[in-house]
């Protein structure tokens, strides 16, 4: 069965068993969604009795104007995950195929799996994307191609010019590429744009820069004909009241997601410095986390939960096939000192593999 094929996707584990947790393994904005929320969003006004198809024309119309784009192309999500199993559900059958690279986000595999497709996992370069191979595997069975910008663990993106080549090479074709934007806010790189074209599909999300990841709020843009079959399989009312209007507000905050963009640059760079002063290797990022590779001696489990001795929780990226690498999301200024100084102790801490023999067995464990 195919579902016996599909592992189910875990959110990240607390290590910590300590209540004063500092949740860096989520990559979540720390500092929250915008003042104007608090303000504007009155419960007690908002009639959660009716559905909200007004409030869902307006929303489509701010993210129109704000990406300057055509809002007859937009359609919202619950979240933006919701357009990955749409999208398979709409355009896959059994035993086409979908080009996925191997640290690509792990529902990509679930969704196609699901629709009885076939995922195609490609090798990556240095843990980016890399396009000769996707071009390499493309052929006649192949139906779309998912490609994360930027990456999530790796945080690495692939350029316009790179992306350009790859979207011409599929013109003739009916190949969708599929962009997963969710982290595009805080890219600040002239290479990173996106000329949009009839076979490039944009799904981004408002969880992230925005901070509404609680609300689950997403947009999908495409050409009139895709967006159209979507709209027809999606249940007519997906994206709740409160986080329609949500998302009006945070889309008109430019401070707040202007003050999200510097702060995270800030830390993202102060972090790899640090960290990479203490001898850790560490990769640039352009998202809001960092992938730290650490010693393959010493089991990454153990690594995660001596971390979270000083309650900081991060995320191990074995199920990324990144093994021996622990990703950091960016938090607050006293969180990302919790997590250096942590890691400066790790470099000094001794870890012991004892070897325990009976006349019955043998046990093994570590200890420090």
């Amino acid at each position: 069965m195919t579902l016996n094929l599909i592992t189910k996707y875990h959110s990240s584990s607390i290590g910590s068993k300590v209540l004063a947790i500092h949740k860096l393994s989520s990559n979540e904005n720390p500092l929250g969604t915008s003042k104007l929320i608090r303000k504007r969003l009155q419960i007690n006004h908002i009639k959660l009795e009716r559905y909200s198809n007004n409030i869902y024309k307006k929303l489509i119309q701010n993210i129109a104007i704000t990406y300057n784009l055509n809002k007859k192309q937009i359609v919202l999500g619950n979240g933006s995950d919701e357009f990955l199993s749409l999208l398979c559900f709409a355009y896959l059958k059994e035993g086409d195929e979908v080009i996925i690279s191997e640290h690509g986000f792990l529902l990509y595999k679930t969704q196609v799996l699901a629709a009885h497709a076939i995922p195609v996992i490609i090798k990556d370069t240095n843990n980016k994307i890399d396009i000769n191979n996707i071009i390499r595997s493309i052929n006649t069975k192949t139906k779309m191609i998912f490609i994360t910008m930027p990456t999530n663990p790796a945080g690495l993106f692939l350029t316009s010019r790179e992306i350009n080549q790859l979207s011409a090479l599929l013109k003739p074709t009916n190949i969708l590429l599929v962009l997963d934007m969710a982290y595009s806010e805080y890219v600040k790189d002239d290479r990173y744009s996106i000329k949009i074209t009839t076979n490039i599909v944009i799904i981004k999300t408002l969880s992230k820069i925005y901070g509404l990841a609680s609300l689950r709020l997403g947009w999908m843009y495409s050409r009139p004909d895709l967006i159209k079959s979507i709209e027809k399989i999606k249940s007519p009312f997906n994206v709740n009241r409160i986080a329609q209007i949500a998302g009006r507000v945070v889309l008109s905050d430019s401070k707040q997601r202007r003050l999200s963009r510097s702060f995270n640059v800030f830390w993202l760079i102060k972090l790899i410095i640090y960290l990479r002063k203490a001898n850790f290797i560490i990769d640039r990022s352009y998202a809001n986390f960092i992938v730290i590779k650490l010693d393959k001696k010493v089991p990454i489990l153990l690594i995660e939960n001596y971390i979270a001795k000083c309650n900081v929780n991060v995320r191990r990226m074995s199920e990324y096939k990144l093994f021996n690498s622990i990703r950091a999301s960016v938090g607050l200024p006293h969180e990302n000192v919790k997590l250096i100084n942590q890691f400066k102790r790790l470099k000094k801490q001794k870890f012991i593999l004892v070897t325990h023999k009976t006349e019955k067995c043998t046990t093994q464990y570590w200890k420090n």
